[in-house]
């Protein structure tokens, strides 16, 4: 039995001094937690790669045989040249990966390792060399057009490479420089987008990226500038009239806007209270019928174009007022005769079409109407009563002026 036991020990200690020739150390910054090589296990050295912008995918060997575990990646590039673990491929029945979200244009190298389920990996193989491709060119063509109501529209050519899944638009100030997604346009025949609910004259700097499956972004296109469309000018010389019978006529300078369409009219009956639309019309004038004299009303009128867009409402509106009423005439004779009472008067003004002669007095008021002239002889005038006599004057739109001053006359 001690022999036996002797006999043990020593193969267990030239097992150890086999393994002791066959694992090596290596620096603990490259492997992280595997330290251990064993040279027995086969080393990677038939790797291949195929790259994209931002991906590189690898093939190597199977290896479904060999006493491993699986895999472990090492990558460095020109930038950071120390190898660094990247991925650890746990099966070994696995032949492909892809080490993703790598810099387009980039130089990388790289190195695998198999690993067992003890722990040991194998010695370094090849180190493989592969490129990422370069980054999506910019979009060969892109405009704006300007001079749209409220919007902005960017049109631009189609990328030529399949690989593009959409496009982010990107928006900033004229006088800035930091842009900002505003949208993101789907499908690579896209090829608009419409900037919509600015204000009126807005300018906006714009750029357009391309953006592939993998969600790598081109190089922005040229700067776009463009403005939305400006409102229409404001109406000019807006006058009032103030000497018509029950309406007010506007009028104001016509437009030569390229782009007029009609004018909204605003009316208000005093200047403290706010206006309302009363009309539209594509012409430079309009009518208000309003009823009475000496009626005032505030004014407001807009230009409205093509697109729909109104001027700017004027700070101030414009004061019309109806005709007042004629100027009471004068009665400059009333005197008896042995055929009645003559009337003669004077009038207030040049207004007057026709006259209306009231009389007071006697068993019964009296009422001469359609009067064309100056002077009335009241043939009806009794002996011996005293009656009273007043003129009012009627202009062409019927409005009655205030009766004359009242006299006296007896037949």
């Amino acid at each position: 039995m001690m022999k036996k036991f002797h006999l043990n020990l020593c193969l267990s200690i030239l097992v150890l001094l086999f393994s002791a020739c066959s694992v090596s150390q290596v620096p603990n910054t490259e492997l992280n937690k595997e330290t251990l090589v064993n040279e027995s296990l086969p080393k990677m050295d038939n790797i291949k790669s195929l790259s994209d912008i931002s991906n590189i995918a690898f093939e190597w060997e199977p290896l479904y045989n060999d006493n491993i575990q699986g895999f472990y990646l090492y990558r460095s590039s020109d930038k950071d040249p120390q190898f660094k673990l990247v991925a650890t491929i746990k099966d070994k029945f696995q032949t492909h990966y892809i080490d993703t979200n790598l810099e387009p244009n980039t130089r990388y190298y790289y190195k695998m390792r198999s690993f067992d389920s003890q722990g040991y990996i194998s010695e370094d193989g090849k180190i493989l060399e592969a490129n990422t491709m370069p980054r999506l060119e910019a979009i060969p063509f892109v405009q704006a057009v300007t001079n749209l109501p409220n919007r902005i529209k960017l049109i631009w050519r189609p990328h030529p490479d399949l690989r593009v899944n959409s496009y982010i638009i990107e928006r900033s100030k004229s006088n800035e420089d930091n842009f900002k997604k505003i949208a993101e346009v789907k499908n690579r025949l896209s090829a608009e987008y419409i900037d919509k609910d600015l204000k009126p004259n807005e300018n906006f700097n714009y750029q357009i990226i391309a953006v592939s499956f993998d969600g790598i972004k081109s190089e922005p296109s040229q700067v776009l500038n463009s403005t939305s469309k400006a409102l229409p000018p404001e109406v000019q010389n807006l006058n009032a009239s103030s000497n018509t019978s029950n309406k007010i006529i506007l009028t104001w300078n016509a437009s030569t806007y390229k782009d007029f369409s009609y004018y909204k009219i605003y009316s208000t009956s005093s200047s403290f209270l706010p206006y309302t639309l009363i009309a539209k019309t594509d012409k430079n004038s309009y009518e208000d019928m309003v009823e009475g004299s000496n009626e005032t009303k505030y004014y407001k009128v807009t230009m409205v174009d093509v697109d729909g867009l109104e001027s700017p409402m004027p700070k101030n509106g414009v004061e019309g007022k109806t005709l007042g009423i004629p100027s009471s005439p004068s009665i400059i004779l009333a005197q008896s005769t042995s055929e009645g009472i003559n009337l003669e008067w004077i009038d207030g003004d040049s207004r007057a079409v026709e006259y209306e002669v009231r009389r007071y007095g006697g068993e019964q008021d009296a009422i001469f109407k359609g009067i064309k002239g100056k002077k009335l002889k009241d043939i009806k005038a009794l002996p011996g009563v005293e009656y009273s006599y007043e003129v009012v004057a009627i202009d062409s739109a019927g409005l009655h002026s205030k009766p004359s001053k009242r006299v006296k006359a007896a037949q």
